[in-house]
This record gives structure tokens, sequence and C-alpha cells, in this order.
């Protein structure tokens, strides 16, 4: 059944970050009123990490890209000297309630835009050094008539468990940010925000990337993709189709090739979504981790088929997403 278009522009509204950032605050706000401190400090975290991926999807949309990486930089003073204002002691013209939201979100608002502009940093320095890495060998895509073929060793994963498996790790992070808190008062407010966010970093987040990345490479198997105007087809190397469905019950194909995590992710309008994950996948030595781009002609033949690319947030450069228009 196809969706109307009220359906699908709720369907948007319901998972842009804007919406869920009004929501989380207010309910921070009421929560500290009525002395539920600890709860109201968690929505005001996600309160301020939904601000922050707003305000980055609307840099992403920023051309050229300097003037995208220098507002970057710009909102990245702006965080730390909001920050350094959220700490001083004194009055504000809010009430109590307000503050400790606001306080508690600056946080992870300042958090997010800083570690997002150190990814921004780390991949100009990984693309600078591409010369340095031309010899290790990219994935591509083999053409037979109107199919085209991709082999690559990936992470196949449901789209409901990888969304599930973001959550746990945004939540089991919110939480240890909260317990770090409440356990050690002093030592946290003696740290402030930025260092305090360096030593859960070092002692919680990098364990558990060891562990997420381990169990991701247990879990790796040699993937073919195959995509023509009719079907869509995913398989492994030994026969265990993953998705057979044809390109008129598809919903949306994403392809990100350079943003972290590389992934395919294809979307039926009946049933559960597949996400291949090629970045945390093991992989044989030499073989980069990169997502090819959709070839020219392979994306046309998609679009003349129904699928459309889609501008707004996921426009981004080295990603690419082909939607079914509602109607």
């Amino acid at each position: 059944m196809t969706p109307t278009p009220a359906r699908s522009v709720a369907r948007r509204m319901l998972w842009h970050p804007l919406p869920w950032a009004v929501v989380c605050f207010a309910g921070a706000v009421l929560l500290f009123g009525v002395a539920q401190e600890f709860w109201g400090f968690l929505m005001s975290l996600v309160a301020g990490w939904a601000i922050a991926q707003t305000v980055l999807h609307g840099l992403a949309l920023v051309r050229p890209r300097g003037l995208s990486v220098a507002l970057h930089l710009a909102l990245a003073a702006l965080a730390g000297v909001l920050l350094f204002a959220v700490a001083q002691p004194g009055e504000w013209p809010v009430p109590p309630a307000v503050r400790s939201g606001l306080s508690f979100a600056a946080l992870t608002f300042s958090g997010w835009i800083w570690l997002s502009l150190i990814g921004r940093v780390t991949g100009a320095v990984q693309a600078s050094s591409d010369r340095r890495a031309a010899v290790l060998v990219e994935p591509e895509w083999e053409r037979s008539g109107t199919e085209w073929t991709l082999r690559l060793p990936t992470v196949p994963l449901r789209r409901s468990t990888y969304l599930a498996v973001g959550a746990v790790l945004t939540a089991a992070a919110a939480g240890a940010m909260g317990t770090f808190v409440l356990v050690f008062t002093d030592l946290a407010q003696r740290l402030g925000p930025m260092a305090m966010l360096l030593v859960l970093g070092w002692t919680v987040g990098l364990p558990v990337y060891v562990l997420v990345r381990a169990l991701a490479r247990v879990r790796t198997v040699m993937v073919e993709v195959r995509l023509c105007p009719e079907r869509v087809r995913v398989r492994t190397a030994d026969g265990v189709t993953l998705m057979d469905a044809g390109t008129d019950g598809i919903r949306s194909l994403s392809v990100s090739s350079r943003n972290a995590p590389t992934r395919i992710v294809v979307r039926p309008i009946g049933g559960p979504g597949l996400v291949l994950l090629v970045g945390m996948a093991r992989r044989p030595k030499g073989t980069a981790a990169t997502v090819p781009e959709l070839p020219r002609r392979l994306r046309h033949a998609l679009e003349g088929a129904g699928l459309t690319a889609t501008a707004g947030r996921r426009a981004r450069a080295g990603e690419v997403t082909l939607e079914r228009a509602a109607g």
C-alpha cells in the first residue's frame, strides 16, 4: 500500500531531530520542576544531542564545502563559549528548572558539535592521504546486461536491529554520564564538561567501541548485491538470500560511500529493511572499507523504475538515497 503524501510528511517529521529536541527539552524542564533530577538530566542530554543534529543537518546542506567548514568552526567556538558561560556561577533571568535543562543540554550539544568537527577534520586528513593509500583495492560494480553486481564483505543486519543498537549505545552513553555525575558529583564538578567527556570516552567509549568492532568482525560475511530495474537481490557467498524483491516493492535504497559507517541500506515497502555495514566488517588485507558509488547508468535505470534521489538532510557528500515518491 503506497503511503499518502500526508503520511509521508508525518513520517519525515517524526524522524527529524528538531521536534524531538523541543519535546525532550520541555519534558526535562517539567521533570526538573517536580524534583525528578535524574530523568530531567537524561532528557536534557537527549535534547542537546537532537539540537546538535538539527544544526549539523543544516550545515551539511551549505555549499560550497569551504563555507560549511568555516561555519562549523565558528559554531564549535560558540559551543565552547556556551559551555564556559553555563559553568559560571550567578543568577539567570530564567526559572531554575529551565537553567538546569539548558546547562545539561549545552553539554551534549557542545560535545557533539566538537566530535563532529573532529570527524570532519579527520575525514579531510584521510582524503588528503588517499594518494598514499591508492594501493588499496576498492570494490567495484560489475555490469552484465541490465544487471549490476557488487561483491564485498559486510555485516548484514536488519534495519530495526541497526536502529536498536544505535539507540542502546546512545542510552548507554547517557546512562554512563548520568551515573558518573551522580556517583562522582564532586569529581564531575571539578573536571568540567569537556574533561568529563574525555574521561568517559577513554574509560567507557573506547572499550565499547573495541567490543562492538570485535562482534562486527565475527559476523562478517561476503555478500553479493545485484541491482537491476526489475529486482533487488542480496545474498551471501554461500547462497543464503538476505533480500529478493521487485524494484516496485522497494521504498528506498541508500548508499553511504564515504560517511562512517559506510553502508548500504535497503528498505522494502513490506517487511524488514536490510543494512549492510561495510566499514565495520573484517576485510582482506589491502582492501578499502569504502562502498563504490552507484554507477551513473545504474542510478538512471533505478530512477526510471520509480526510485528518485531525495534532497534534504540525507543528501550529503558521498551519500545518495533513492526513494519511491509517495502517491
